[in-house]
């Protein structure tokens, strides 16, 4: 027998499972299969081909007549499979009729008995293109279907949620029981998962060196055991078939997007869901790249706009650190008022951009020694429209508006920019207006000194019920006497 080498090529690999009744038969075909590079399994009834094909095969090269099964009802069961194989009958000259109601049922082609070495060889090679030509058609009607899903994600809101709909995505249509998606954490050696589909955590069974294997990888958990020499000692018992996609940005790998298939999900992940996972996985990696770009924006801008406080605060020893000081103080009624975390933290961001708007106003008139004119008495005042003014147009700082708008109302409604009494004021804004007048009044200014404390919480209270809020008054009493207390334990001074 004398096959080309391209017949070589083209059948290496090829995975094929052969059903015939004839012990002869079997090992001349799993011999003259094998020298050619295709991978053979034989059995020796219908019904143990039945059985076998839970496990995935190019080729199901079959006899008609055996026990248990026959080749047709084989072939009937055969074609409801998900992905079934090419389906060849062999098959002798009396039942050629036959062959051809087999081949009505789905079967792709016949091969008749006895065969001959170059007949099965062209059979396999026709039906081996056959198989190409599926998976192509397969692979790229997935794709279209996982690009238009890969869209939807782009429209989900946080990045939190475009990765929870990246795994949900991924188990569902890559038929996975469970999906994590994991980045890479601190010397680029552990994984820290950051979302999850599925009642099981694939991080256990990830490691550093999955990313230098090829993207999309799909492996049985004995194939894996190969590539991955420590995959053993991650309890690969629990899973039938893994798959993986490395996340890259600018062909840098930053993470994993895995899938796998427990107990009675049996084998590997096709060409085709290896291929999607490849697009979901790309798509996560965009995402987590434009949130990281957009992070860093938002910080630089933020920095930017606290640096432009910060500096207009600098050119007048009286109100260098002012801001930070309010924020401070902020911070510690937030914290007395038992409010959540993500919230103190939002205004104690407030407490640093609350001024941002004194940054239309001249430095001559902000710290004027003399008594303020009714024109700039009334610039003063216009200092909470113009930082709102300058917040209102940046989305991401939003959120800080009413720290900066509403920190001069007051309690009883004489306030302003809105005059707003009682609760109708924000709560930030009644926590910052507590905040900002005692350092106002525990700082030096250029028409007074500094007030001691005592003078400065008497006071304070004094305005309970009027200028301030009674509650945030009461909680701001308790929060600094407990910081003074604590500062003087240790020896340290009572301001940031």
């Amino acid at each position: 027998m004398e096959i080309g080498t391209e017949t070589k090529l083209e059948i290496r690999g090829l995975r094929i499972l052969v059903a015939d009744d004839h012990p002869a038969i079997r090992e001349l075909l799993t011999e003259l299969l094998e020298a050619e590079g295709a991978l053979v399994e034989t059995v020796a009834s219908g019904l143990e081909a039945w059985t076998k094909l839970k496990e995935p095969f190019d080729v199901l090269l079959t006899d008609l007549k055996m026990p248990e099964v026959d080749g047709l009802e084989l072939i009937r069961r055969t074609v409801e499979l998900d992905e079934p194989p090419v389906i060849v009958m062999m098959t002798g000259y009396g039942t050629v009729d036959t062959a051809v109601e087999a081949m009505k049922l789905g079967a792709y082609d016949y091969v008749l008995k006895p065969f001959r070495p170059n007949d099965i060889m062209t059979v396999m090679l026709k039906a081996w293109r056959r198989r190409l030509d599926e998976r192509e058609r397969a692979i790229l009607r997935s794709q279209v279907d996982f690009y238009e899903l890969s869209r939807e994600l782009s429209q989900a809101g946080s990045l939190d949620s475009q990765l929870q709909s990246v795994v949900e995505l991924s188990r569902r249509e890559c038929r996975a029981d469970y999906v994590t998606l994991l980045t890479l954490g601190e010397g680029e050696t552990q994984f820290i998962s950051k979302a999850q589909s599925g009642d099981v955590d694939l991080t256990p069974w990830v490691g550093p060196e999955m990313l230098s294997l090829s993207t999309g990888v799909a492996l049985t958990t004995f194939e894996l055991a190969e590539a991955v020499p420590s995959w053993r000692s991650r309890g690969e018992a629990l899973l039938e078939a893994f798959a993986w996609a490395p996340l890259r940005v600018r062909g840098t790998p930053i993470g994993l997007l895995c899938a796998g298939r427990g107990p009675g999900n049996s084998g590997a992940f096709s060409d085709g869901e290896r291929r999607g996972l490849e697009i979901f996985g790309s798509r996560a990696a965009a995402a987590i790249d434009s949130h990281s770009l957009y992070d860093d924006l938002q910080g630089t801008f933020t920095q930017t706009l606290e640096g432009f406080a910060r500096a207009l605060e600098a050119k007048d020893s009286y109100t260098h650190g002012h801001s930070d000081r309010v924020a401070f103080y902020a911070r510690l009624i937030c914290e007395m008022l038992g409010l959540p975390a993500p919230e103190i933290d939002q205004i104690e961001h407030g407490g640093l951009m609350h001024d941002i708007g004194k940054i239309g106003i001249g430095g001559s008139q902000l710290n004027k020694p003399q008594r303020l004119t009714a024109d700039e008495y009334l610039m003063f005042q216009s200092h909470p429209v113009k930082g709102k003014r300058i917040l209102e147009p940046v989305s991401f700082l939003r959120h800080l508006i009413p720290c900066v708008y509403h920190h001069h109302e007051s309690w009883d409604g004489t306030g302003y920019p809105e005059g707003l009494d009682g609760e109708a004021i924000p709560l930030e804004a009644r926590i910052m207006a507590v905040a900002d007048t005692y350092d106002a009044m525990t700082s030096d200014r250029p028409y007074r000194k500094a007030l001691p404390h005592y003078f400065a919480m008497k006071e304070i209270r004094a305005c309970a019920g009027k200028q301030f809020d009674p509650k945030v008054v009461e909680a701001f009493e308790e929060a600094i006497e407990t910081h003074r207390r604590d500062c003087a334990k240790h020896g340290k001074w009572c301001v940031p």
